[in-house]
């Protein structure tokens, strides 16, 4: 019998060691889905009690700090219904200009500098102010120009005007004119008066030529010219050779550029003093002072049908007569005439094809 018991205690053991750690595998699954369901209920959003809750006793909270430290990174989901917020670095488009700037000219403004600043081309400045139409050179300082807000042109009514014949001028449509919001006109009836002031958008006009003096080398004396700086021929010298040079050290505008109807040459750079150079070999015609607001004013005769112009010069260093050569100093930039600075306006003129655009022809 005794055998028999000392046989069966170690298979008890086994048991017994069994049945603990199945009991205590089967208490720690109870106490993890009691703490998962505990951190669970925490993260569950909070309900507002009813009125009729108010006497219900409140429970102490058992959740572990495991679960407060959840809590202090949980960050609720970002879901469509949220409000945008405001963007502080939105754009906000520009609102359209429709009304007319006056502006003031200065000292060394340019049309081509002026028009730039307000994202116009220099036409649009000619054909807004009246007296630049006929002289593009008559810019002055303290002149009132009239800065229109889009390319074209702008016409101040006038007795006998109407809506076709300013049309007509100025070569732009009816429609164009009384769409402009600018010019607020009413469609279904659109009257206009004296005095008003008309934006023409695309629009422009012929202008007066503003035209050089008519000398030549075969002119004997003065011929039809009455400029004072009109040379008395006829001249004999050097012909050109169809081949022309900048005539100034600078390569670029600092002025208005060439318009063929209101500005027949290109103002180019050259500060006050700057060497002048013929552009092609010739005899000069015109060496003086022009009344057309040019100022010192030099024309060269090439000989071969073709002329040159150096205007607002502060110096001559060649004067009527005088046979020049191609890169040769002529005279010094100024800013005489109708000139708001200093730099040369520079001309190209062909007995044929009348003024040209000197880019055509410098290298």
């Amino acid at each position: 019998m005794m055998t028999a018991m000392k046989t069966a205690m170690p298979e008890l053991w086994l048991r017994a060691i069994f049945y603990t750690l199945a009991v205590g595998f089967v208490l720690e699954a109870v106490w993890l889905a009691r703490l998962d369901s505990t951190h669970a209920a925490s993260l569950a959003p909070s309900v507002e009690p009813s009125p009729q809750a108010t006497t219900s006793t409140p429970e102490v909270s058992t959740v572990p700090p495991s679960a407060l430290a959840a809590l202090a990174v949980w960050q609720p989901p970002i879901t469509g219904d949220l409000p945008r917020l405001a963007n502080p670095h939105t754009d906000i488009p520009a609102r359209p200009r429709y009304e007319i700037i006056a502006y003031t000219a200065v000292k060394n403004d340019t049309l081509f500098g002026i028009a730039s600043k307000y994202n116009l081309k220099p036409d649009s400045l000619i054909w807004a102010n009246p007296k630049l139409i006929d002289d593009p050179n008559s810019l002055s300082p303290g002149q009132i120009l009239n800065i229109i807000p889009t390319d074209g042109a702008l016409r101040i009514v006038q007795p006998g005007d109407t809506l076709e014949k300013i049309a007509v001028t100025f070569h732009v449509t009816v429609e164009a004119i009384v769409n402009y919001p600018g010019n607020e006109l009413d469609p279904s009836d659109p009257q206009i008066h004296e005095g008003q002031s008309l934006i023409l958008p695309g629009g422009w006009r012929e202008a007066l030529t503003w035209s050089l003096p008519v000398v030549a080398r075969t002119t004997r004396g003065r011929g039809n010219s009455g400029e004072p700086g009109a040379c008395a021929g006829p001249f004999s010298g050097p012909t050109g050779t169809y081949t022309f040079v900048w005539p100034a050290n600078n390569h670029y505008l600092s002025g208005t550029d060439f318009i063929l109807h209101g500005h027949p040459g290109i103002d180019i750079a050259a500060g006050l003093g700057a060497p002048i150079y013929a552009s092609d070999t010739g005899v000069v015609v015109f060496s003086g002072w022009s009344t057309h607001g040019y100022g010192n004013l030099i024309i060269i005769d090439h000989g071969n049908g073709w002329q040159t112009a150096y205007a607002h010069l502060s110096q001559f260093n060649a004067g009527c007569g005088a046979s020049v050569y191609q890169g040769q100093v002529i005279g010094l930039a100024g800013s005489t005439g109708n000139s708001t600075g200093a730099h040369l306006h520079f001309e190209l003129r062909n007995d044929q094809y009348g003024r040209v655009n000197p880019w055509l022809y410098l290298p």
